[in-house]
């Protein structure tokens, strides 16, 4: 982009010029309460603001997801954060009411989903309107798309749009997501392997009679605890399996359990497939005749009411740091930030897995904060680095547009 520096001062001016509107606008956004599979006011809310600010088009689709669109240019960016978070947690652990959107003397704003993921979503908002009152709307399409239910099946919701709303087809996706500073082209994927261990309930006191699954089960909760022998992605690292929960089928206290069902962790940094998965583990299964391994799959149910059958399997992604969205990303954030860029991967899944890795959307990463204080009672972000990711997200609309 030959004139970056010049466009990126003036989107800096339009929004440091805007700095006590956002400023509001993301606390008033933290004190709706939108926790998993009940963002309804919190989507009506955004939808509320996005046509208030002059979007050029507000949809809520039917699973419950909003989405605004700024521009009318050739190329289309989508940019996606979610608008769930998890639970509140108690206000005595927080020293203050989570939903009060403070904002402290140090230019943090503070409160449940302050950096997971109202701030970078609010980021993006402000960045569409920034692109459509300094009349640069021709040069790009950008939609802009609050997601639900990221916190429990990332990217499911998201997949769900792009194949209810067939006329948002992006050439790019950016993921707002807190990411240190940093850009991020890849992150590994997740599944839910769920293990079922045979047995036959008896009563303890003649367990004789029985066959008790949680002592068979010990020797497969052992074999996964020690598997070391994932494939090594150059750029993701290796994968891993940790056994995070088991449940026993008894009918009460004082009887053995007749069958038992591990749950386990597995991140994936190489791509494999649900039947790889399986596979890798089929020598650990068969230490215990009977034990049989699948992915897990759960029926969801939006805030709209909209029924997903969503399956534990969330791949991992990766774009090549020389690819055209790469490079983009790269000369928005060296014109915004004055700054050589660092170009790295995530260690948590985000909507990525879906709008990415399924779909084959080149995608790029990036969004305000300290990504280690999400989920917990830090969740904030400070002032300056929500205005800096606001004027990054308008920045590489443009760069991008011209790739």
């Amino acid at each position: 982009m030959e004139n970056v520096k010049d466009v990126a001062k003036q989107i800096a001016e339009y929004i440091e010029s805007h700095r006590d509107e956002m400023i509001s606008f993301l606390r008033e956004f933290i004190s709706i309460e939108s926790v998993t599979y009940n963002e309804g006011n919190a989507v009506q809310w955004l939808a509320q603001k996005m046509e208030d600010m002059g979007y050029d088009e507000v949809r809520i689709d039917a699973v419950g997801n909003v989405h605004g669109r700024v521009g009318h240019g050739k190329k289309v960016l989508l940019y996606d954060a979610h608008i769930d978070t998890v639970e509140l947690g108690d206000a005595a652990d927080w020293g203050f009411d989570p939903l009060e959107g403070k904002m402290d003397a140090q230019g943090d704003i503070w409160g449940r989903g302050a950096v997971d993921d109202k701030g970078p979503l609010s980021a993006i908002v402000w960045a569409a309107k920034a692109i459509k009152d300094l009349g640069l709307e021709d040069k790009v399409t950008m939609w802009v798309g609050g997601s639900i239910s990221e916190e429990d099946v990332e990217g499911s919701c998201a997949e769900e749009m792009m194949k209810l709303e067939k006329d948002i087809v992006p050439d790019y996706i950016i993921v707002s997501e807190a990411s240190d500073g940093e850009l991020k082209r890849g992150h590994k994927g997740r599944a839910l392997i769920k293990i079922t261990v045979p047995g036959k309930c008896a009563h303890g006191s003649c367990a004789w009679k029985g066959e008790n699954a949680l002592i068979k089960a010990i020797p497969i909760i052992q074999g996964i605890d020690a598997f070391d022998d994932f494939a090594v992605d150059p750029f993701l690292g290796k994968g891993s399996i940790e056994v995070t929960k088991v449940d026993c089928k008894t009918p009460s206290l004082n009887t053995i359990p007749g069958e038992v069902t591990i749950y386990c962790d597995r991140r994936i940094s190489c791509g494999e497939s649900r039947e790889e998965l399986i596979a890798q583990i089929q020598p650990i299964l068969d230490l215990v005749p009977g034990a049989t391994a699948v992915i897990d799959e759960e029926k969801i149910v939006s805030y709209t009411g909209y029924e997903i059958n969503a399956e534990d399997y969330f791949p991992s992604w990766e774009i090549a740091e020389d690819h055209e969205i790469v490079q983009a990303g790269i000369e928005a954030f060296e014109a915004v930030f004055g700054k050589e860029a660092v170009v790295s991967s995530w260690d948590f899944c985000t909507n990525a897995t879906s709008l990415c890795a399924k779909t084959g959307v080149p995608a790029l990463g990036f969004g305000p904060g300290d990504s280690s204080l999400c989920h917990s009672t830090e969740d904030k972000v400070n002032v300056e680095d929500y205005l800096n990711a606001a004027k990054f997200f308008a920045l590489v609309a443009l760069t991008a547009s011209e790739k």
